[in-house]
């Protein structure tokens, strides 16, 4: 295969690099903005006075009629994880006989416990610990930005740009888990882009998806949600990714190293703490196990099921413990079958798109539903084609559940009443998520990827994004050569034709002198028609029309047109007179100041005439101005209800020269 020449892709120099550093550019400046104003937000809750364990005494409400709530999971783990004494995670604690971790353990994965104890060295005050964990945060936002603007341009907006990131950035812990899930769709994405010397593929499709696989697994050591993935990035590599749309040979070998890298990589991060303090490790599992579908999951089984039961009853535990984990295998297992189906009939496995419906019915099934599990489903808003709809509900129900719940929680502690625009708010947010997160369990599978990253991943040059469209549509814009001048030559002037001529070209040529422009294209008779004609005219971005005027008065029309920049050669044309002008100095002084701006001004190579092959009248004329004849080009253009042969003439910056000088004289007569 060879090189694809001008390749425009984000992974390598091209063109359009304009375009590529505007969309970083805004996005950054939007993620910045957003973690800046997620920040604030939270410190809203921190401050002093403080107690005598660091705990601000304004955590956890701070300003109870703010619109984005400043309470912060973060903070809160400050207290009761023994962040604040900086022990270590997991090495020496446990869980009593109450459900009480103790002893450094959370409730998290390792590597999210180590990253809190990292934010905890040199904090004495739940503000400080939230400093220094926005300082460990922020990059993965920032890092996030950058890899969803490679690879689906100005939808970065959906993840930069919208509530969530400044709801739910310094809410938890979620931006590194995030990071890792979009960083491997990033490898996926330059692995199978074209190498701009080569034409194929940068890095074959096993060694790709391994290192991907790697980096999902440590986002199962982080939050669990990736290494979900690993098993349709598998099946991915298994069928044989998107190569030719041909049955393949199934890849056992691939899929099963794409496996053991995902199962290796855990034993890594998992081992040494499994070693070091076993007691501690298992706690975290222990704790999630335990832990019940209660008012502070968001969950439909809380907020449906809890009032088919008559509460958080015996068996309302029971069925939530049975059916939340049974479902959501059930979930993964519809999800994979659909994908499998999606391969039989187009020949590619759709990881991405049953990456996400997989991570949708781990969300809707799940018993716990934290608000900030959002930003795990917005990248997939961005990378696949969601309806604009889906996208629109999901972003406003979770706002109105994030204003909310904290409120309702609130209220609870209080054992007062929540109003009812509070359990509205938190009902509404929960019910659209289900709603769209069921939906997407069967949706997702058939969602194609955004542009660029689903031509990276079929090895194709991607299109050019919708700046470098335009820049190129301007670009062969007659006027972003020639411009629209206004061009004055004694008592002769052009200058750009506008709607408000209609009325006086109309006027130009009566019904009895129409015999004479036979040869002609049609001429406008009416005001009506004369619009439409100087509307067309002005629609081609290749052509530029212009009135003639004698005298201050308009005698006629005549244009730029085929304009091709590239090449710096256009036509003359178009052109009619009132009878009263032909054989006098306004065709010649017109064609004069035409020239003369195409060749001296703007650099022009060469400038053309077509006529009629029976319009004596016309190639006289075109001759008298030194133009050369050319040929004749056969059924060149529609003519009538036929076909007419035209007559080709042209004049080169070579000729004009000799020309000018004669044409000069006869304009001035």
């Amino acid at each position: 295969m060879p090189a694809v020449p001008g390749l425009a892709s984000s992974f390598s120099p091209s063109s359009r690099l304009g375009e590529r550093t505007l969309v970083l550019l805004t996005s950054l400046l939007a993620t910045v903005f957003a973690l800046t104003w997620a920040f604030r937000a939270k410190t809203a809750c921190a401050g002093a006075p403080f107690d005598e364990f660091g705990r601000s005494l304004r955590f956890p409400s701070g300003d109870s009629h703010a619109i984005v709530p400043c309470y912060s999971d973060v903070m809160m783990l400050w207290i009761g994880r023994d962040i604040d004494r900086h022990v270590f995670p997991y090495i020496h604690g446990g869980i009593d006989s109450a459900g009480q971790l103790f002893g450094g353990v959370v409730e998290y994965p390792v590597l999210s416990g180590l990253l809190m104890w990292i934010g905890g060295i040199g904090a004495h005050t739940d503000l400080a610990f939230l400093e220094h964990s926005a300082l460990i945060l922020a990059p993965f936002a920032i890092a996030i930005t950058v890899l969803l603007a490679l690879m689906t341009r100005w939808w970065v907006l959906l993840w930069a740009a919208t509530p969530p990131l400044v709801l739910y950035a310094f809410h938890n812990w979620e931006l590194p888990v995030v990071f890792t899930a979009v960083a491997a769709v990033g490898v996926m994405a330059f692995g199978a882009s074209v190498h701009p010397r080569t034409g194929r593929r940068r890095i074959s499709l096993r060694t790709t998806a391994v290192v991907a696989s790697v980096l999902l697994a440590i986002g199962f050591s982080l939050k669990i949600y990736p290494g979900f993935f690993v098993l349709p990035l598998a099946a991915y590599v298994l069928t044989g990714g998107h190569g030719p749309l041909v049955r393949r040979a199934l890849d056992w070998t691939g899929a099963i190293r794409v496996a053991v890298a995902a199962v290796v990589t855990v034993a890594l991060t998992q081992i040494p703490f499994m070693i070091a303090g076993f007691d501690g490790w298992r706690a975290a599992l222990t704790f999630q196990g335990k832990r019940e579908a209660d008012n502070t999951t968001n969950s439909i089984w809380f907020w449906g099921l809890r009032h088919l039961t008559g509460g958080e009853t015996n068996g309302y535990d029971s069925i939530v413990d049975v059916a939340s984990p049974l479902l959501i295998v059930l979930g993964f297992a519809a999800a994979m079958w659909l994908g499998w189906k999606a391969y039989r009939d187009d020949g590619v496995f759709p990881w991405l798109g049953v990456a996400a419906a997989m991570l949708a019915a781990f969300m809707v099934f799940h018993k716990v539903h934290s608000p900030q599990y959002t930003l795990w489903i917005l990248p997939f808003f961005v990378l696949l084609r969601v309806r604009w709809w889906w996208i629109a509900a999901y972003l406003v129900s979770d706002f109105t559940l994030d204003a909310t719940i904290f409120r309702y929680l609130g209220f609870d502690v209080s054992d007062s009443p929540a109003p009812w625009w509070v359990l509205g708010g938190v009902n509404l947010g929960v019910w659209v998520h289900a709603a769209i997160l069921l939906t997407g369990i069967v949706a997702f599978v058939r969602t194609p990827l955004r542009e660029p990253l689903a031509s990276y991943l079929r090895s194709a040059p991607p299109p050019a994004g919708p700046l470098t469209r335009l820049a190129a549509s301007d670009a062969t814009d007659a006027r972003t050569w020639l411009g629209a001048p206004t061009l004055t030559r004694g008592d002769v002037t052009l200058r750009p034709l506008t709607a408000s001529d209609a009325s006086a070209l109309a006027a130009l040529i009566s019904e009895s002198d129409r015999e004479l422009y036979r040869w002609t294209s049609p001429i406008p008779g009416t005001a009506h028609e004369a619009t439409e004609w100087i509307v067309r005219a002005l629609s081609d971005p290749a052509r530029i029309p212009f009135a003639v005027l004698y005298g201050g008065r308009l005698v006629g029309t005549t244009s730029y047109y085929d304009v091709q920049a590239e090449h710096r050669s256009l036509a003359i044309g178009h052109t009619f007179y009132t009878p009263g002008t032909m054989g006098t100095q306004v065709n010649p002084a017109a064609k004069m100041l035409l020239l003369e701006h195409a060749f001296a001004t703007c650099g022009a190579t060469r400038v053309v005439w077509y006529t009629h092959e029976s319009n004596a009248r016309s190639r006289a004329a075109i001759s008298k101005l030194g133009a050369e004849f050319e040929g004749l080009l056969r059924k060149h253009r529609r003519f009538g209800d036929g076909w007419r042969t035209t007559a080709q003439f042209a004049m080169t910056d070579d000729d004009w020269p000799g020309v000018r000088d004669e044409l000069a004289m006869r304009s001035a007569r």
